[in-house]
């Protein structure tokens, strides 16, 4: 069973979402802010953050949101992770309460580093009032 690692409260300024649409698919930059609070790491994201959105004229659509958070390590030490989280929806799918993705991970931390660098991880995205919220799962344990 997947267990559950991180969740991640992503905050977006919908008058700060700037979008394209025409006959051969469709543009979204989505920029946000955020915050984490777990066991492993807790901070914050740095500015810049952003989820990129392409549709084509199928309806399928592809985010990719690269962030860095700043914050302390499971050791309480100072450290930075980096996070590319990358999913697919399509027209079939579109309705469900959550979407899957799947997140890399990079980190100056020595205590994360080995274990969030593994390709052993998903993430639900799930809408909220303020943004989404993004569960992180080890899916090896």
């Amino acid at each position: 069973m997947d267990k559950l690692v991180m969740k991640f409260q992503i905050f977006i300024d919908n008058s700060k979402v700037s979008d394209m649409s025409g006959p051969y698919g469709a543009a979204t930059f989505i920029p946000f802010t955020g915050k984490v609070e777990s066991e492993l790491f807790t901070g914050e994201i740095l500015p810049g953050a952003a989820d990129v959105q392409v549709e084509n004229p199928a309806g399928c659509r592809h985010m990719c949101a690269k962030y860095m958070f700043r914050g302390k390590d499971s050791a309480g030490k100072d450290c930075h992770l980096f996070v590319e989280n990358n999913g697919y929806f399509t027209i079939a799918n579109k309705n469900d309460p959550y979407f899957n993705a799947c997140p890399t991970f990079l980190t100056d931390s020595p205590v994360l580093g080995a274990y969030l660098s593994q390709a052993r991880f998903r993430s639900e995205v799930h809408g909220t009032d303020t943004g989404v919220e993004i569960r992180i799962f080890d899916v090896c344990v």
